[in-house]
């Protein structure tokens, strides 16, 4: 895949990016060996702690990864290549993906065996837990689609701003649904209908908006 110039801007991508990746790696290691102390209070903070890297990276990826290419005018050099606009929007996905679900998958991986394993809260907060997790994801995905869609830097920062409101407001209307936060406390995770919708939704939500990123660049006349 290196040998092919998205393979090549891939690569790019990946290697200006690794410090980033090694920082939300380390900070979310350190967030689950609070948790695993097991106390109240190292709870809380331990998972405060584990979803700040997260929303971190989700926000300030797309905006340091995309937008300063523009900014930069680095984007105008690239587009002066032998590549098309086709072949840009495809490798900003990829890279900006890989570097964000790497982490992602490896932390989200490591929060759901330490509670399999450890005991330390109930196995049945896992499907919240995952339904939070996938918050990021799709804050990432939004500020990405605006970044890349977007004209000016302006598109980015508003969406990361509509997206940082946001976090709090879910998180209150995931604490009053009973299907949901009832099963949270039990022995065993219960994948029912309220948990399978929102996690679903989630999903479909993501995928719709990569692809709608891929179809509005599509559609573009003037790239640069």
């Amino acid at each position: 895949m290196r040998e092919s110039v998205v393979g090549q801007l891939v690569w790019k991508d990946w290697r200006l990016q690794r410090p980033q990746i090694v920082i939300v790696l380390a900070w979310g290691a350190a967030a689950l060996t609070i948790v695993r102390w097991g106390h109240q209070n190292t709870l809380v903070v331990g998972g405060v702690l584990f979803f700040i890297p997260l929303i971190l990276l989700a926000h300030i990826l797309p905006l340091a990864g995309v937008g300063n290419e523009r900014k930069n005018q680095n984007l105008a050099f690239l587009m002066s290549l032998p590549i098309s606009s086709i072949q840009y929007t495809s490798s900003k996905l990829i890279s900006s993906l890989l570097i964000f679900l790497v982490p992602w998958l490896t932390l989200v991986s490591a929060a759901v065996v330490l509670v399999e394993t450890r005991g330390v809260v109930p196995r049945g907060v896992i499907p919240s837990m995952l339904i939070l997790a996938m918050m990021p994801v799709l804050g990432f995905c939004l500020i990405l689609c605006a970044v890349l869609v977007g004209e000016t830097e302006g598109w980015g920062i508003a969406a990361n701003v509509f997206c940082s409101s946001t976090y709090g407001l879910a998180w209150f209307f995931m604490t009053q649904l009973p299907g949901l936060m009832g099963p949270a406390q039990g022995p065993v995770p219960v994948w029912n209908s309220t948990a399978l919708t929102i996690l679903g939704s989630e999903v479909s939500a993501a995928v719709l908006l990569l692809g709608l990123t891929y179809f509005l660049q599509s559609r573009k006349r003037d790239f640069v």
